[in-house]
């Protein structure tokens, strides 16, 4: 690997989640209503958005380019947007949502900075998009299913893994202070109206993400598929676990649904994520029981390890698999790739990863072209 290439693959595990280490459609076709049935005690009804449409984006077909959203704030207020790639009368859609760690306090957010931090405009997404380039499922050089779809690119400055809707001001009892605009949440409608107005007759829709990105893209996979309704769709969180219980420290899950205002956003399609994080996956599988879901794990992963509470190599490795073994393995239309050691995130660079002799990216290529022959993978 030359030495841009190790800078350019340095900098992607840092926009996963690196930092951290520091410190939805109704089902009516037969055959889906009863597959749906065994799900029954967990389906959650969430209230479609009162607006769907908003201006369609325009933009230079086949060309990154920046789109402003004076809706859309950084965690320090200022306006965000969005990166699209548009391919000319396609009507395939790949959504990926940036990482960057996140913040819930004044230590994590004023002092540690376990979080990526505002602005974020087209500046910060001029130097970001190198990475798109190197293999990524950004790629459209790459051999990825996904490379002919219409992109977009989520940038992370909130703080929140995309959930949150509060303005809260974080002191430390001595008189210093910091306001922060966890709004992840509400940016995402506000790019989601757009993109259903851009793409009203959407086919196939694919809702990614990496670290707080992995995460972002499971909790907000229900309001992606709440304007996209009649697409064919799946998920692919990429280092985003929702481990069961307190395999996500209590005191953590109740911070964050305080800072963030969780009760808000998260509480009306899972009820008991606050308990159980890991409550959700079933949810969303029995939602959508015609759609693909994918986790991207490593067993050991050190930058969630950290978020986590500090676990030891062991005792992740230990709450990864219990969460897939109770959560997912009883899934029909959910399925994990798991990888040996303690490395963080895998859609940069897809094709550097081999299990058991099932590359990741012929996994993911067998997830995009439903391959009835895709199942879990791990060491």
């Amino acid at each position: 690997m030359d030495k841009r290439l190790s800078r350019l693959f340095l900098l992607a595990t840092f926009m996963g989640l690196a930092v951290a280490g520091c410190s939805g459609p109704s089902v009516d076709e037969a055959d889906d209503v009863a597959q749906a049935r065994s799900f029954a005690p967990l389906r959650a009804e969430v209230p479609a958005p009162v607006e769907l449409f908003s201006p369609p984006i325009t933009a230079p077909p086949n060309t990154w380019t920046w789109i402003n959203f004076p809706d859309a704030v950084c965690d320090d207020g200022t306006p965000t947007g969005l990166g699209v790639n548009l391919v000319p009368g396609s009507q395939d859609l790949l959504i990926f949502l940036m990482g960057g760690g996140a913040c819930w306090d004044y230590a994590s957010c004023a002092v540690t900075n376990t979080s990526t931090h505002g602005p974020y405009g087209s500046a910060q997404f001029d130097a970001t998009k190198p990475l798109f380039h190197i293999g990524s499922l950004l790629d459209r050089k790459a051999a990825t299913p996904y490379k002919g779809y219409n992109m977009v690119f989520v940038p992370y400055c909130t703080g929140d893994v995309f959930m949150g809707d509060n303005v809260v001001t974080y002191d430390n009892g001595a008189g210093a202070s910091r306001v922060i605009h966890h709004k992840g949440r509400p940016n995402l409608v506000a790019y989601l109206n757009r993109l259903a107005a851009t793409f009203p007759a959407l086919r196939t829709l694919v809702v990614s993400g990496s670290s707080a990105g992995g995460f972002g893209a499971a909790l907000n996979y229900d309001l992606a598929r709440t304007y996209f309704s009649h697409a064919q769709s799946s998920l692919i969180d990429d280092s985003g676990p929702p481990l069961i219980g307190d395999g996500i420290p209590k005191d953590l899950r109740d911070t964050w649904y305080k800072s963030w205002r969780l009760d808000k956003t998260l509480a009306p399609l899972c009820p008991d994520c606050q308990n159980d994080f890991a409550t959700l996956l079933p949810i969303l599988a029995g939602k959508y029981p015609r759609d693909r879901m994918a986790l991207l794990s490593h067993n050991q992963d050190g930058v969630i390890r950290g978020f986590f509470g500090n676990q030891s190599a062991t005792t992740f490795e230990t709450n990864l698999y219990a969460m897939a073994a109770t959560a997912i393995d009883p899934l029909p239309n959910f399925h994990y790739y798991f990888a040996a050691g303690s490395s963080h995130t895998f859609l940069f660079t897809p094709a550097f990863t081999v299990v058991k002799g099932v590359s990741l990216l012929s996994w993911l290529t067998q997830l995009g072209k439903n391959d009835p022959k895709w199942t879990s993978v791990k060491p």
